[in-house]
């Protein structure tokens, strides 16, 4: 009976125990949960807990923890652990294993980093914290286990985890931790191992990393703030992360390899770079001493788009990076290598119309990349899209920066440079050949080098004037130093073959000048300044229209020629100056000289065409030129602000046309143009003046035009009065002509032939005649008192009835010799038959015709004047009043018809 009663009390022991064991874990987990609801502010939700007291293992179906919205913050399937009951028994918190099937994360990025999306608890009550507990995990694991990743609103990431495996402890001294997992991120795989381990002042960590095929926009969605924008692409990366040290101080480094295909950088739709392939073979990344080393950098295919804005040039995407802590030190970066293989890059512009600027880089290199002030050596070799060729070497110092390359240009296509620098003047054709060392630096831009620029045309800059171009075959410079502080520019030698420029002046402006407009420098910033040791052009061509008058002017200068040495700017000196062409491709011009503080030029023309300065007489005068050329000497000297020119000039075959009216010569010197012109000319048809002027150009009252003017009138005036003081006396009136007393050819009275004077005269006339082709004369006899006398007393001997003494006397008289003396009746008797006679009128008409034909025909014959060029008026017959004071032939000069 008392076995059975042990026995059945031992029963009722048993099945309370089983109930507990069955039963309790369950309830007691439901009372935790709701406590630990209270505690997180959400609902929390548990499955049955059930206990294996023989293996230790305690298992919890479904657990869930909710979020503050949206899906629960953690799910599990299963949870298991294996807990002994010793170990709780001693005191001992340790975890032999737990396992944790399907479970699901969600981890939501905040402020203080990534936690779960849990409603905000209660505040907490201050007071000492409590002493956490010794806590061991002997193994832990999550298989197939999913982390959601949630960066911002409407953008999550998923972590699946094939596996993770987790060992560790937790205890007031410290705590030690080890992880390894391997998964997926997204659609990139994944595989990560980690050691953690503290003590109360010492800290060691070791975490592992290996992604392959991560996707960079994905990843990069993770980071609160990133440097680029829309960035894509897969990259595989190795990484290592190690850190030592105490609570003071610690070593932190990273270090690993890591490469990418198809990487693009993008910016509102507007691409920024391409990479087909990147690889970086190492890199170690010295938290502490904020330095970054780098091994190999290659990139293969990389495309870079560039945007022009008015600021400078851009990579859409790209903004500036993560700037360095203001007090504290900079970081360090060096780099073993860095190599590129058929890059490209893409200008584009601000406007969408602008059309891009492709250069593809056949390769690059640099490095190594060593401490700031090391130079870091580069070179690189690319192949315009537009034409030409480029390779450059050189290095560059960050610190002070500074950069130093030498450069090879091959055939550059210069129209779309031109058009990249927004230049005023466009290029239709031009390339660019040669080689520069170019130097940057603090003190600013250095240069030096050879360049070809060959083949060159300009577009108008006016669609209705497309002939306003400057073109040359080839120009060849070879450039000493060219220097950005002081701006200068020293070459040695500059050639320019077969250069073209059309001078067009239009009531706008004046082609090619206008190009350059007329800006300012900067108040006491120094004008640049050029030194050319030898200019040489060869096969110039310049041609000037002048489309503000009707008809336009047009002139060339044909296969000009110029060499000159010493050439400095903007205080223009030459040290010698030599040049010749050819004017309308016939009339030889010619310039030497030099030019400085003291200038000395000596300019020569021949032959020059006048009939196309006739657009320039328009309106100012009644004639145009019809012929004639002009050449001449210009001598020009300024020393200082003293001006002196000596110019002689010839013009030749002058010929007019056109209405005589009121003209230039006729204003100033009284006489037309015409006959101002016949006067001037020499036997040749030459007009030979010359024209001396000068004065001190920094006197207010100067005026070039002025002097020049007077000196012009002056000349045409001593041309025209030497011909005329030589027939006779000019009287001038305020330097004009007022009236020509030409002196006649005196005759004999009552001779029909001239004596010595007479002839000698005639001879003057002739030669005046005969040195100015274009002049004519008119003749016109003439009758004096003397040869009324003559004749009257030829016909008081004709009579007959004057006596003997008076016939005696009149004899005398008429031979020239001296005649007997008379007494008062005699003379009484001389003046009464005298008196008698009728007045000879048709014989002094006679004698004055036949001293004209006369004159005409000594002029015509023996002095060979054309015959067209002698006239001789006939006279009306004379009366005692239309007698002159001494007879003989009055000569008119006229020009010629």
């Amino acid at each position: 009976m008392r076995r059975r009663r042990i026995a059945f009390a031992l029963a009722i022991a048993a099945a309370v125990l089983l109930v507990s064991v069955v039963v309790g874990p369950g309830l007691v987990a439901r009372r935790v949960a709701t406590r630990v609801s209270r505690s997180l502010g959400t609902p929390v939700h548990v499955g049955w807990l059930r206990w294996n007291p023989f293996a230790g293992r305690w298992t919890l179906d479904r657990l869930r923890i909710a979020a503050d919205r949206g899906p629960a913050a953690l799910t599990a399937r299963h949870v298991s652990a294996r807990i002994h009951l010793w170990d709780a028994l001693r005191g001992t918190y340790r975890v032999r294993a737990l396992v944790l099937d399907g479970a699901r994360l969600r981890l939501r990025a905040t402020p203080a980093g990534w936690q779960l999306p849990l409603p905000a608890g209660p505040p907490e009550v201050a007071g000492a914290p409590a002493a956490a507990p010794s806590v061991r995990l002997d193994w832990g694991a999550a298989p197939r286990a999913r982390v959601r990743l949630e960066p911002r609103a409407g953008v999550r990431s998923s972590l699946r985890l094939r596996q993770l495996e987790l060992t560790g402890g937790l205890e007031p001294a410290g705590a030690r931790v080890a992880l390894w997992t391997r998964g997926r991120l997204d659609r990139g795989s994944i595989a990560f191992a980690g050691r953690v381990r503290s003590r109360e002042d010492t800290r060691r960590v070791r975490l592992r990393l290996a992604a392959a095929g991560l996707d960079l926009a994905r990843v990069l969605r993770l980071a609160e703030d990133t440097p680029v924008g829309d960035l894509r692409g897969r990259i595989d990366l190795h990484a290592k992360y190690d850190e030592a040290g105490d609570l003071t101080h610690a070593e932190r480094r990273i270090t690993g390899s890591v490469s990418g295909r198809d990487v693009a950088l993008r910016a509102h739709g507007v691409p920024g770079l391409w990479l087909r392939h990147v690889s970086l073979s190492r890199f170690d990344v010295d938290l502490d001493r904020r330095s970054v080393a780098l091994g190999q950098l290659r990139l293969h295919g990389p495309e870079v788009w560039v945007l022009g804005t008015g600021s400078g040039l851009t990579i859409p995407g790209l903004a500036a990076g993560l700037a360095s802590p203001p007090n504290g030190p900079g970081w360090t970066v060096t780099l073993e290598s860095a190599g590129l293989a058929d890059g490209t890059v893409h200008r584009l512009g601000a406007e969408s119309s602008e059309q891009s600027f492709d250069v593809m880089l056949e390769q690059a290199h640099a490095g190594p990349l060593g401490a700031p002030e090391a130079a870091v050596p580069f070179s690189l070799a690319a192949v315009l899209a537009t034409g030409g060729r480029v390779a450059a070497t050189g290095e560059v110092v960050r610190a002070p920066a500074a950069t130093r390359l030498h450069a090879e240009l091959a055939a550059v296509a210069l129209p779309p440079l031109a058009a990249l620098a927004r230049s005023p003047l466009r290029l239709e054709f031009g390339n660019a050949s040669g080689a520069l060392d170019v130097g940057f630096g603090p003190g600013g831009v250095e240069a030096s080098g050879t360049l070809v620029v060959a083949d060159v045309k300009t577009i108008s800059p006016d669609p209705a004037r497309p002939e306003d171009v400057l073109a040359w075959k080839e120009a060849r410079l070879a450039l000493r130093q060219a220097r950005s502080a002081p701006p200068s520019a020293a070459f040695e030698k500059v050639e320019v073959d077969w250069p073209y420029v059309l001078v067009d002046r239009t009531a706008a402006g004046i082609f090619p000048f206008s190009l350059a407009a007329p800006a300012a420098p900067a108040e006491g910033a120094p004008l640049p300044t050029v030194r050319i040791d030898v200019l040489r052009v060869r096969g110039a061509r310049i041609d000037f229209r002048d489309a503000t008058l009707t008809p336009p002017y047009w002139r060339a200068l044909a296969n000009l020629g110029l060499e000159a040495r010493a050439v400095e700017a903007p205080a223009v000196r030459v040290a010698e100056l030599r040049a010749g062409g050819l004017v309308d491709e016939l009339s030889p011009l010619s310039v030497e000289g030099t030019i400085g503080a003291r200038t000395h030029l000596v300019a020569q023309v021949e032959r020059l065409a006048l009939p196309p300065f006739n657009a320039y007489l328009e309106g100012a005068s009644p004639y145009t030129v019809s012929s004639g050329a002009v050449s001449g000497k210009s001598e020009i000297t300024l020393e200082r602000s003293e001006l002196e020119v000596n110019n002689q000039v010839v013009l030749s075959r002058l010929g007019l046309s056109g209405e005589p009216g009121e003209d230039f010569v006729k204003h100033q010197l009284g006489i037309p143009l015409t006959l101002a012109l016949a006067l001037m000319k020499d036997y040749r048809g030459d007009i030979a003046l010359a024209l001396p002027f000068g004065g001190n150009l920094s006197e207010p009252s100067f005026s070039m035009r002025t002097v020049l003017f007077q000196s012009i009138v002056q000349a045409v005036r001593g041309a025209v009065l030497s011909p005329l003081n030589a027939l006779g006396r000019v009287l001038l009136r305020e330097g004009r002509i007022e009236r020509i007393d030409l002196d006649a050819i005196p005759f004999p009275p009552g001779a029909r032939e001239p004596d010595g004077a007479g002839r000698a005269r005639v001879a003057q006339v002739a030669h005046v005649l005969g040195s100015h082709p274009d002049l004519a004369v008119r003749l016109h006899g003439l009758v004096g008192g003397a040869d009324a006398e003559r004749l009257r007393d030829e016909a008081v001997l004709a009579a007959g009835r004057a006596s003997e003494p008076l016939r005696a006397f009149l004899r005398a008289r008429l031979a020239g010799s001296p005649a007997p003396p008379l007494d008062d009746e005699q003379r009484a008797r001389l003046d009464a038959l005298r008196a008698g006679l009728p007045w000879p009128g048709a014989a002094l008409h006679d004698l004055a015709v036949d001293r004209g034909a006369v004159v005409a025909a000594a002029l015509i014959l023996e002095h060979r004047l054309d015959a067209g060029r002698v006239s001789v008026d006939t006279p009306p017959t004379p009366g005692p009043e239309r007698l002159v004071a001494a007879p003989g032939v009055a000569v008119e000069v006229y020009e010629r018809q």
